[in-house]
């Protein structure tokens, strides 16, 4: 059971001194509570229990909710932005339509977590697992999730141009039209993907593992490809017009189906014909 209710949270707030000086509220037990709406900018978060709270529309805007526990947490539409939530919980958190520019979700657990059209640009996700979450429509350019666990996420219409996925598990992800153009997806595990029509020109994904990806009607031209394996991944009407394939497993069967112009093959050579 909550330690508080809504009414003494809101004066609490009204006391903390204005928004630039924040509520303390550190380890406070919130769970449940009707928060909707209210004032939480630079409030002191840490290790506080928001476990099943209603915080939509809410303003967090850089609030401390490190270690946080915000599993099954409604922030939909709430204001995240430059907010610190490492190591917070959001396995099944709403952040549908949020703004998370800006904010840090390092090692952040949001297993499932729903992220429909939210803004996560410039965000730090580093080594955050968002398995089974949903972020379609949602935007992550230049956002930072190397080494983030994104197996079985849904990513369609994402917009994550110059987005840093490095070293990242993106197994049995959908990327399907997403835009990844100058995406750093170096070594990043790919297996079973859904890149169906992705735009992923000029991407760097040196050493990517693309077993059994689809890349039907992708478009990787000026991609970096080097050393990426492919193995027996779909590829028809896949685009690698002036990409590098250098040492890359690309099979030969694959070659009648995808566009190859003065494309660098997985030997050295460089492709000059169009093939389609």
């Amino acid at each position: 059971m909550a330690e508080l209710t809504r009414k003494e949270v809101i004066q609490l707030l009204a006391v903390a001194g204005g928004p630039d000086a924040g509520a303390r509220l550190s380890g406070v037990d919130l769970s449940g509570l009707d928060l909707r709406g209210l004032n939480f900018q630079n409030a002191d978060l840490r290790l506080t229990n928001l476990a099943g709270a209603s915080l939509a529309q809410a303003n967090l805007r850089q609030a401390r909710l490190i270690s946080a526990d915000l599993s099954q947490a409604d922030l939909s539409a709430a204001d995240l932005t430059r907010a610190d939530l490492s190591n917070a919980a959001l396995n099944d958190a709403i952040l549908a339509r949020a703004s998370l520019t800006e904010a840090c979700l390092h090692a952040v657990d949001a297993v499932g977590a729903d992220c429909r059209q939210a803004d996560f640009t410039q965000a730090r996700l580093v080594a955050a697992d968002f398995s089974s979450a949903d972020f379609s429509q949602a935007r992550l350019v230049r956002a930072r999730l190397s080494r983030a666990h994104l197996g079985g996420a849904d990513l369609v219409d994402a917009a994550a141009a110059h987005a840093d996925l490095s070293d990242a598990n993106a197994d049995l992800a959908d990327f399907s039209r997403a835009d990844l153009n100058h995406a750093f997806l170096q070594r990043a595990s790919l297996i079973e993907a859904n890149l169906t029509w992705a735009n992923l020109r000029e991407a760097n994904l040196s050493e990517a593992i693309l077993l059994r990806a689809n890349l039907t009607s992708a478009d990787c031209s000026r991609a970096i490809l080097r050393g990426a394996q492919f193995g027996p991944a779909v590829l028809r009407d896949t685009n690698f017009t002036q990409a590098s394939l250098r040492d890359s497993d690309l099979p030969a069967d694959a070659w009648p189906w995808i566009v190859l112009v003065e494309t660098t093959m997985p030997d050295g050579t460089i492709y000059t014909d169009a093939n389609s």
